[in-house]
């Protein structure tokens, strides 16, 4: 006989703000029921486990029940979005199975970032022979094929093209700039229209064309198109140990919201992430 409790799990993860991320063995909810029992919690804890995730990550309203509620099962606070919430703000808390993993990295990078006290930058413009467009599902081949070039690791089968297609169809906006005819940078925009927020994510870069701004380049034009549909607040989750995209983010305007230890799959493996937020 399956329980009412282990029904409502069930169809929590069935639902779009129930994420189940295997590569990085973490689970994210974005949008906790009315009523969180401890039994629901257990459930949770359960179907992590049964899931081989060790990371369970919750983003609640700043201030709500659920809120105290969490802290009361002992998840412990990592970062903050304002606005996130259709332009209330967000406390995301993680609870890790695995203790093994709850290891910050000291070589975050975040203090030598504010020591900076980095200026937004103005706007950048394309040098001779790069251009920036839209990326469509026509171009879901050749960015693939670039994702692997630069990732030998990822959180998400973005070296899939049929995966790319699918993020596209999904609300997911890419930029791609090319230079004389070579796809050399793209970065994109990850609409959560539940919230009116967007993540800015998916940046790369190939090393022979890194430190030319072409991020900063991109990062307007997906920010414009995020403000013609709405979007109340932009964030992103940046690598803790890339100085380049720290700085990025603060030259953008966005403010740092803490630190996602052990968070996401990539490049070296799990690495700590710092998050990062600005309103429109």
């Amino acid at each position: 006989m399956v329980s009412n409790q282990s029904f409502s799990v069930t169809a929590l993860m069935e639902k779009e703000d129930f994420h189940i991320e295997p590569i990085s063995r973490r689970i994210k909810v974005y949008e906790l029921p009315d009523e969180i029992s401890e039994s629901y919690m257990k459930g949770l804890h359960a179907v992590a486990e049964e899931m081989d995730c060790d990371k369970i990550i919750v983003y609640v309203q700043t201030g709500s029940d659920a809120e105290t509620t969490v802290k009361d099962f002992s998840f412990q606070q990592e970062a903050e979005i304002k606005g996130f919430f259709n332009g209330k703000d967000a406390t995301i808390y993680a609870s890790f199975l695995d203790q093994s993993r709850n290891l910050p990295d000291p070589e975050n990078v975040i203090s030598d970032v504010k020591a900076m006290n980095v200026a937004e930058c103005k706007k950048r413009k394309l040098q001779e022979g790069y251009s920036m467009i839209w990326g469509t599902e026509e171009h879901a081949e050749e960015m693939a094929a670039f994702y692997a070039s630069v990732f030998d690791q990822y959180p998400t089968p973005i070296h899939d093209p049929e995966y790319i297609v699918q993020m596209m169809r999904d609300d997911v906006y890419f930029s791609l700039i090319y230079h004389e005819g070579e796809l050399v940078s793209a970065c994109s925009a990850d609409l959560f229209t539940d919230f009116n927020a967007a993540e800015f994510t998916d940046c790369a870069t190939l090393s022979s064309q890194r430190g030319k701004g072409l991020l900063s380049i991109q990062y307007p034009m997906l920010e414009k198109k995020m403000r013609e549909l709405g979007v109340h607040t932009m964030f992103s989750y940046t690598r803790a140990i890339s100085m380049g995209m720290n700085i990025v983010a603060a030259q953008q305007g966005f403010s740092y919201g803490g630190c996602m230890v052990q968070n996401s799959t990539i490049a070296t493996g799990l690495e700590d992430m710092n998050i990062w937020y600005k309103a429109l």
